[in-house]
């Protein structure tokens, strides 16, 4: 049966978003991508992704920017390598992700949990030189908000007992020497990368 609502008028392309994840430092490796589905393969991810990495890329190409900002692809990978690995092309996933990532956080995207723990982990390494879990987890949950919390105050046995076992530390670790050297080298690195994207 011919379906006649389907419009006969040419779709127009945007490709203003697929230029703007070209501009990234990763982003012109979307373009060598020969959509072979090894890295849909290759994930331990991919069953929860709504779309696979190629799909993905697929999104940026027609220009999709809401379909792919909403989607939770990026925020489920794992940065096993797995894809970088196989992929045919030498396409670095990861790294694409990790700019993928940085665009959306950058344009307020940050529905996902893993957004706000992407944050929290990147604001506890900027702010001591080194990683604090429980430092990491309070800025997560503050950010996520009164229901997270309430999760987290559900997890209480389970912490009492990491901490009884000494896998959790209650003091955070002292920040490293030659902090305000390294938070410097990230700010220049950080308007170094927005200057070359302009």
């Amino acid at each position: 049966m011919v379906d006649n609502k389907i419009s006969s008028a040419p779709i127009k392309y945007d490709n203003t978003f697929a230029k703007e994840i070209y501009s990234l430092e990763n982003g012109h490796y979307v373009k060598m991508c020969m959509q072979c589905g090894m890295c849909a393969v290759s994930c331990a991810t991919r069953q929860i992704m709504d779309y696979s990495p190629r799909r993905l890329f697929n999104l940026i190409r027609a220009g999709k920017k809401e379909e792919f900002m909403r989607s939770n692809t990026m925020w489920m990978c794992t940065t096993c390598c797995m894809c970088k690995v196989r992929c045919p092309r030498g396409i670095p996933l990861v790294d694409v992700m990790h700019d993928l990532k940085a665009l959306a956080l950058k344009q307020g995207y940050v529905e996902y949990p893993q957004a706000a723990f992407y944050q929290a982990m990147w604001a506890e390494a900027f702010g001591r030189g080194r990683v604090f879990e429980g430092g990491i987890m309070a800025r997560f949950y503050l950010k996520r908000g009164w229901n997270e919390i309430k999760k987290a105050l559900g997890m209480k046995d389970l912490g009492m007992e990491m901490l009884k076992h000494g896998r959790m530390p209650i003091v955070p670790p002292r920040k490293i020497k030659g902090l305000k050297s390294l938070q410097q080298i990230i700010q220049r690195a950080q308007s170094l990368q927005e200057k070359e994207a302009k």
